[in-house]
């Protein structure tokens, strides 16, 4: 897993993707706080208004980010530092750390799988998770986001479950199984929004277990010191903060108490039927539909809102033009996980034909990752450990059903036995076979150069460009420059550029970016008027825009791969502006009246004409600089990164 995960670095040692770098500088808030003023020191965080971001109004970065990820990065790395006496910077420190725990989430998903079905399923299902394409693209080298240590605490967080689940008594072995388990949630929650999902679960599991405990008592117990462990480390920080009680992800967890409430008092006066678990299951259901109906129960963002009812249309723009975002694809599922799919059929066959709590609990796991990930594309990581289980069981259940004396499968021909190895041969070298056909699929996710270096765009290209644009904002432009850009790039812009941006990749304003959309779709004279309202007071104004093209030949070049040239019908569509206007559907090119009349089109160094190609009628572009020469009344083109034959 650690190999796999460090093939992006022979591209370049740098923080993958635009939000590690928010991740980064603020973790690095924090160690500097500290080595400054001691461990009074980490505290000055929670009073950071970070004035270089939406400028003017700054960032309260506090309580807009899910601040566990930064203490803990902040807290490893001054306990590798000052006690293991490791020589590193924060920096490299960051973008190894995601690979070491890429590696932990292989292991603990190794123990999970052992845990439901043994140590063979154990094995198995790591090994396919070493190489899901959903998990390396969120665990891989310098990935210093949310994913990564909430993915593994909430994997950690099933296994104990599991163990306390068949408990006919209370121990202190037990005690502190589920308090590990209830504090490794709430962390993660304090990292990453995502973990709901790790919550709602986790509470549908607990109302599947009613139906297998053996003690209600007992159960009632470890549940309730999981969740108050839960709720307590949650609200440690600002973010989800006190919120988080009401938090309908939680809600499923108080039903499944509430309904093992009902049985334990049941279960002192008689024996528990079937029916009563049904009843108290429901009843406990209809109280949580009812705190519902009266808004006792939180509200969840639009994003969040989406995950819920996956099968809805978005009407944010600002939701759906991020790529992550796109709904996930049946032929996504089958690239990602054919192999674990295959063998999954077989395993979810073999479990209810006699079903037992641990077991089911990889079917009930991978339903709710499936119906999560059908809204968003990013969260098909979820599928990757409970797809890799229920893989690893059907592995299990075709090797001993071909292995098995009594099995119908048969390679006895006439005048021919063949034995149990060859049998074992057969089946190794098939899996191997798959294995080897399916290395492209993982190793495209693998093997892939950082944003950085390609500017995040459709080309496996390392360039310079973006480093030394970011290098000339950097050293060569006023301190007190504010610099405008999409939104896209304003993480890169603050961190790496160390300037101030108006803009950036957290979206705490939709208003505010829809307004920089409506800037670079205006003719320059709106533009130039909206500038200075977007930046009063500000006279070291930079606009950055940023463009890929494709060279067909010397001179002439396709546009479109990951710029502002690819982005502009989204600007248009968030800013509430007739998409049309700026883009022609039927020949997906920009239209004449964006070259023309548009700020951005005039800053896009490109002139459309037209070319034959084969049979074809297509538009190229020519290589112009239009506006930021000499003599220009509204602006002075004052840096330009590289042209080559390769980017722009």
């Amino acid at each position: 897993a650690v190999g796999v995960r460090l093939l992006s670095a022979q591209y370049g040692f740098y923080i993958n993707e635009f939000d590690p770098y928010f991740q980064y500088m603020s973790t690095e808030y924090i160690v500097k706080s500290f080595d400054k003023n001691g461990f009074a020191g980490i505290f000055d965080y929670f009073n950071w208004i970070d004035k270089m971001a939406w400028y003017p109004e700054g960032r309260d970065v506090a309580s807009t980010s899910f601040s566990g990820l930064h203490y803990l990065g902040a807290f490893l790395y001054l306990f590798s530092r000052n006690i293991l006496q490791l020589n590193i910077s924060l920096y490299d420190f960051l973008v190894l750390l995601p690979v070491v725990t890429g590696g932990l989430i292989s292991l603990a998903i190794y123990f999970l799988g052992k845990e439901i079905g043994g140590e063979a399923v154990g094995i198995f299902a790591g090994l396919l998770s070493t190489l899901s394409p959903p998990l390396i693209s969120r665990d891989s080298f310098g990935w210093w986001d949310t994913e990564p240590l909430a993915y593994l605490f909430g994997i950690v967080v099933f296994i104990l479950f599991l163990k306390i689940v068949e408990k006919e008594n209370v121990s202190i072995k037990s005690l502190v199984e589920t308090s590990v388990a209830g504090i490794l949630l709430g962390l993660s929650m304090t990292i990453w929004g995502g973990a709901m999902y790790f919550v709602g679960t986790l509470g549908i599991l607990v109302l599947a277990s009613l139906f297998f405990v053996r003690s209600y008592k007992v159960f009632f117990e470890h549940t309730i010191v999981l969740t108050i462990w839960n709720l307590l480390v949650s609200m440690i920080f600002k973010k989800p903060g006190y919120m988080v009680i009401v938090n309908p992800a939680n809600l499923v967890i108080y039903i499944g108490i509430l309904s093992c409430f009902f049985l334990m008092l049941k279960e002192e006066r008689k024996e528990i039927k079937i029916e009563d678990k049904i009843y108290s299951v429901l009843t406990a259901v209809l109280l949580g539909l009812v705190l519902v109906s009266f808004g006792a129960i939180g509200t969840l963002t639009a994003r969040y809102f989406s995950v819920i009812l996956p099968f809805e249309i978005s009407q944010e723009p600002l939701v759906e033009s991020v790529a992550e975002h796109a709904s996930s694809t049946a032929v996504e599922y089958f690239t990602f996980f054919s192999i674990t799919l295959f063998f999954s059929g077989f395993s979810i066959y073999y479990i209810l034909k006699n079903i037992e709590i641990k077991k089911f609990s990889a079917i009930i796991i991978a339903i709710t990752a499936l119906y999560f990930a059908a809204s968003f594309g990013r969260l098909m990581i979820y599928l990757t450990f409970s797809l890799s289980i229920l893989g690893g069981v059907g592995i299990l259940v075709i090797i001993r059903t071909l292995l098995s004396q009594s099995s119908r499968f048969s390679l006895k021909k006439k005048g021919l036995e063949n034995t149990n190895t060859s049998f074992k041969l057969v089946f190794i070298a098939f899996f191997l076979i798959i294995m080897v056909f399916n290395c492209g699929i993982w190793i495209r996710y693998a093997d892939q150069p950082v944003s950085l270096v390609t500017g995040s765009t459709a080309f496996k290209v390392v360039s310079n460009d973006w480093i030394d644009a970011l290098s000339f904002i950097r050293e060569r432009t006023p301190e007190d420059s504010v610099i405008i850009s999409w939104w896209d790039y304003g993480y890169w812009i603050r961190v790496i550029g160390n300037r101030t941006t108006l803009v950036d990749n957290a979206t705490l304003n939709s208003t505010k970016i829809a307004l920089v959309g409506k800037m670079f779709l205006s003719n320059e004279t709106e533009a130039i008027s909206m500038i200075k309202e977007l930046a009063p007071g500000k006279n070291n104004i930079y606009v950055v825009v940023f463009t890929v093209g494709q060279q067909i030949q010397q001179g002439v070049y396709w546009i479109g791969g990951g710029g502002d040239e690819s982005k502009f019908p989204w600007m248009a569509r968030i800013a509430g502006l007739d998409e049309k206007k700026y883009y022609n559907e039927s020949s997906n090119q920009p239209t004449e009246y964006f070259w023309e009349k548009t700020l951005l089109g005039k800053m896009l160094p490109w002139f459309p004409t037209q070319a034959q190609y084969g049979n074809q009628i297509i538009t190229v572009y020519y290589y112009y600089q239009k506006i930021g020469e000499t003599g220009d009344p509204y602006f002075e083109l004052v840096y330009k990164s590289s042209f080559n034959s390769y980017l722009q």
